[in-house]
């Protein structure tokens, strides 16, 4: 039995292992075909992750696109653009268009971002975020039918290098825009968008930029916010840089004196077409025997050496390489009756930059609760006050820097002089050190009341007529508003004291000793010079003041306790500035009531309807308020602006540029009288044989376009005797082509007024 079992298990693995190699071979000669894997689509791009780090130099947000189209402050700043600016009527539509619809962007954002830094993203990229991708398949569908009206298709470009068949159709116009949906945003270029090539697999987001986020983090609640990449801005002014500096090594030496001989040649040609200069006067050479001195009146017009030495050194506060910062996040909101504007400068951890970037040298001291404006008259119309740490400062301004080199015309370099301190001069003069002798006594408050009448600010076209801001006939009183006074905290009261008398001695007023007075009450101290000049102790404050009466103000009113800090409106307005801060600003309403005389003045070329629109708004003049702070990631300025001043400059923006007929005919006949006043010493000088020159004789001189002076809708008249000559214009129809009748001379101050169509006479007030 045994033999007989062996034989069938042999057998039985066999079959088996034939079978399971067949079966082997069979799948080794036809495999399976494999099973595809079930793919998931890319996710929709969300407004948090569309744009990619680095990307983008400038990005801007709206919040609640609806809520701020609907709101009463963009409707009223767009009051005047409709009623007074003319607009194209594909604004008038869109306006009209985003206000039907507004219901459907409510809560929607909007995102621009442009200034690109590769070439694989679009020029401009908007987006306009929805609840879901049905509303804002919806919103496209609108959009899409609207667009075509305010942004027509352009005509499609000549392909480079072929040539231009006339005979051939003209290839079909391509559309000024692309809209396409992604999920729930809908996106709006220039050229078709690729969304995977917009941002490369692996890189980062926007989002995730540590200064991004910090200053989207701040601004989180503001209706707008906007974001600069200053590192992105510089790296590329480096990258620039750099090209230029590989092309200039690259070019052969020969062609670049190839490019200074051209340049010499077309000088020397375009100087052969000049006219010829007439010989110089013999100049007058005393002989020696003429010797003489100086007269007193001959020193006085020497330059001051303490007037120039504190102009450099106020100029070089802006001088020296600016510290910029990592970003810029700027928001706008619409708060009460302001606009609010905000810059925060974001630093890196561990990294500072200046405070105010343009002007290098403006270091701060340690933030503080201001007290100057317990000091400060109430009728200050500009108060400006700052922390300083002026040893910083001084050893800043002092450091030496290397001598800067330029290149000449010819190629050849030169370098300035060694450098000298801006304190230099003034040292010298005042015979002391200002490091160990003065900056020890002061604190670091400095305030500063200036006037505001006259300022042209936010795009009004001209600045307001001075205005009196005291009821009586005192000089103290009308002068006080209208000098500069400097306000500085002391820390050593009795040196300052001992300090100025040598100071005032040292800037010229020698024995005015002598001559000094002085008057104390309570915790005043005021010392006069003759009325010619005067400084005041105030508490721990220095005043000084060119104009005597100007300090003696500041002194009356502070015993008087009528202070900026006891003014109603600078505590309601100041409110809600930061203390303690590094600096604040606040501009009275004095600024916006002294418009009131501009806007009615005769010589204002103001139609009456934007007359009696910027009339409206003065009547609710406030002030303006700033204040500078740092919350701990680098300065914050924070800037609150009237919204009747911002609407005050819209109108007056809006009604230049639509002039009705008469304005602009006035406008051409002032720009005509300066020019003809311009030219007149070319004239006399090359061609009037050294006498001026009438209309006809500019015209015929080609100095004058006889054309223009067609057009103006006025009549031109010039007399001239020796050294003098006068220009008159009037309306060639009065009250059709022109109301104002214009006067200027050789000292070329434009005069005018309403004369019923007779002549200006020199008497008439300046035309600004």
């Amino acid at each position: 039995m045994i033999v007989i079992i062996r034989p069938a298990m042999a057998a039985l693995l066999l079959l088996i292992t034939l079978t399971a190699t067949t079966i082997a071979q069979q799948k080794r000669q036809t495999p399976a075909k494999p099973q595809p894997k079930p793919t998931t689509p890319a996710p929709a791009p969300t407004f948090d992750t569309l744009v990619p780090a680095e990307s983008y130099t400038l990005y801007g947000e709206v919040r609640n696109v609806g809520t701020l189209i609907q709101s009463n402050a963009v409707n009223e700043v767009l009051e005047p653009i409709l009623s007074l600016a003319g607009p194209p009527k594909e604004f008038k539509s869109l306006v009209k268009w985003l206000n039907t619809h507004a219901e459907d962007l409510m809560s929607s954002r909007l995102l621009v971002a442009t200034w690109p830094t590769s070439k694989n993203v679009p020029e401009t990229l908007v987006a306009i975020e929805f609840a879901s991708a049905e509303d804002a398949a919806k919103f496209a569908t609108k959009l899409n039918q609207m667009l075509p009206a305010v942004l027509p298709p352009v005509p499609a470009p000549t392909p480079e290098g072929q040539p231009l068949n006339p005979k051939a159709p003209a290839p079909p116009p391509e559309p000024a825009y692309r809209l396409q949906q992604a999920g729930s945003l809908i996106l709006l270029t220039q050229r078709p968008l690729d969304l995977k090539k917009l941002k490369p697999a692996g890189g980062k987001l926007l989002g995730e930029d540590n200064s991004f986020r910090a200053a989207r983090n701040r601004f989180n609640s503001e209706p707008i916010f906007v974001f600069i990449d200053m590192k992105l801005i510089q790296r590329q002014q480096e990258e620039s840089r750099k090209q230029i500096a590989e092309e200039v090594a690259q070019r052969p030496i020969v062609a670049v004196n190839q490019d200074l001989k051209k340049q010499e040649e077309a000088q020397a040609e375009k100087k052969s077409e000049e006219p010829p200069e007439p010989d110089p006067e013999p100049e007058f050479v005393p002989e020696k025997h003429m010797d003489f001195e100086l007269s007193a009146s001959a020193e006085t017009e020497k330059i001051d050496p303490i007037s120039s030495a504190l102009t450099m050194m106020a100029s070089s506060f802006f001088s020296g390489e600016s510290n910029w910062p990592d970003a810029i996040g700027l928001s706008l909101s619409f708060e009460g009756d302001s606009f609010d504007v905000r810059a925060l400068l974001v630093n890196s951890p561990g990294e500072k930059s200046d405070t105010i970037p343009f002007v290098p040298m403006l270091v701060p001291g340690p933030p503080l609760a201001s007290e100057a404006s317990t000091i400060l008259p109430a009728d200050t119309e500009l108060f400006a006050t700052m922390s300083l740490d002026l040893p910083q400062i001084y050893a800043t301004m002092s450091k030496p820097r290397p001598n800067a080199m330029y290149y000449t015309s010819r190629g050849n370099v030169q370098t300035d002089g060694p450098f000298e301190p801006p304190f230099a001069a003034i040292e010298k003069q005042l015979k002391m050190n200002l490091k160990d002798d003065l900056l020890p006594l002061l604190g670091s408050e400095i305030a500063i009341r200036l006037p505001v009448t006259g300022l042209d600010v936010f795009g009004v076209p001209r600045g307001p007529a001075p205005v009196s801001n005291t009821p009586d006939n005192s000089t103290a009183e009308k002068s006080s508003p209208k000098t500069p006074v400097l306000v500085i905290s002391v820390k050593d009261k009795e040196g300052m004291r001992a300090f100025m008398p040598k100071f005032v001695e040292a800037v010229g007023f020698k024995g005015a000793s002598a001559f000094a007075n002085t008057e104390r009450k309570e915790d005043t101290e005021l010392v006069s010079y003759v009325n010619l000049f005067a400084y005041a102790f105030i508490g721990d404050f220095l005043v000084i003041s060119s104009d005597a009466a100007a300090t003696r103000h500041v002194v009356d009113s502070y015993l008087k306790h009528e202070t900026l800090s006891s003014d109603n409106n600078f505590r309601s307005y100041t409110r809600w500035q930061p203390r303690p801060a590094y600096g604040q600003l606040y501009i009275s309403p004095a600024l916006m009531e002294s418009y009131k005389s501009w806007i009615l003045a005769p010589s204002t070329r103001l139609n009456d309807q934007t007359k009696a629109f910027m009339l409206r708004l003065v009547a609710g003049a406030q002030p303006i308020t700033y204040s500078l702070s740092n919350e701990g990631f680098g300065p914050l300025h924070e800037l609150h602006v009237p919204r009747n001043l911002i609407l005050m400059a819209v109108a007056g923006i809006s009604s230049e540029t639509n002039p009705t007929p008469v304005q602009r005919n006035e406008g051409s006949a002032i720009g005509l009288m300066y020019a003809i006043a311009s030219v007149q010493e070319q004239f006399k000088k090359y061609k009037g044989a050294g006498s001026y020159g009438t209309l006809e004789q500019l015209i015929a001189a080609d100095l004058i376009p006889k054309e223009l002076v067609e057009k103006t809708g006025y009549k031109f008249e010039i007399t001239f005797t020796g050294d003098k000559f006068e220009v008159y214009a009037v309306p060639v129809e009065y009250g059709k082509t022109g109301t104002m009748s214009y006067f200027i001379d050789q000292t070329m101050v434009l005069r005018g007024a309403d004369r019923g169509g007779a002549s200006a006479i020199s008497s008439d007030p300046p035309i600004h």
